[in-house]
């Protein structure tokens, strides 16, 4: 009877959740004067999991550790954002920093620097728990995921020399909660979405700046 009224908890949450979609996410801004044909590369390696995306917090840390389908969960939705990101990279490089039509000049690889994520405080789920879930069904956040990210574009000519290297910081913030809110996996997908754009963003001023010296590197 427990697992049954579990279920049907988790299908209320998920139906009366919002549906993540790219509409969501803010669109870059398009450089004025491009860079000449640039072809995006993702380091894949960098925005892999880590040891702390395993962990369902608080949850985890309340009743002792990551369960093998909780890892298996978090692990997923840490490749589904670093995809995602892939393809926010790749339409910022190919829509809105370098010309789309001509020879391709260079290659702009992006990794990931620092990062910090989680909730934005523990007051949200420990008052969903006291609860017993109740506060969630009038709309209180189950949580506010956070996340902090610094990302390193690297601009390598044809030769394989790095020509320009800059680096930018963004945060981005999504309600895990009932009506206008998300589910937990698409609330962190949504934060971590929002500050990879505010990171880009930097980058693109800094590229903007110096794109004159960076297409006679590259010519």
């Amino acid at each position: 009877m427990k697992k049954i009224l579990i279920i049907i908890t988790g299908l209320l949450f998920l139906s009366s959740c919002k549906t993540l979609q790219f509409s969501s996410i803010p669109n870059g801004t398009v450089l004025q004067d491009k860079i000449v044909p640039l072809k995006p590369e993702f380091d894949f390696e960098s925005f892999g999991p880590d040891y702390a995306d395993l962990y369902d917090f608080p949850v985890d840390i309340i009743f002792g550790g990551p369960t093998l389908e909780s890892t298996v969960r978090n692990t997923t939705d840490q490749f589904k954002i670093a995809e995602d990101t892939k393809r926010i990279y790749y339409t910022e490089i190919t829509k809105n920093i370098s010309e789309r039509v001509g020879e391709t000049k260079g290659v702009a690889v992006v990794r990931r620097g620092m990062r910090t994520k989680g909730i934005k405080s523990y007051v949200n789920p420990v008052v969903s728990i006291l609860s017993l879930g109740i506060a969630n069904l009038f709309g209180y956040p189950v949580a506010v995921h956070r996340d902090e990210l610094e990302l390193i574009v690297d601009i390598y000519d044809m030769d394989d020399k790095v020509v320009a290297s800059y680096a930018g910081f963004g945060t981005g913030e999504a309600k895990e909660a009932l009506y206008s809110g998300y589910q937990r996996s698409d609330a962190r997908r949504l934060a971590h979405a929002q500050a990879f754009k505010m990171a880009m963003d930097e980058i693109k001023d800094q590229l903007y700046n110096d794109r004159l010296k960076i297409n006679r590197e590259l010519e």
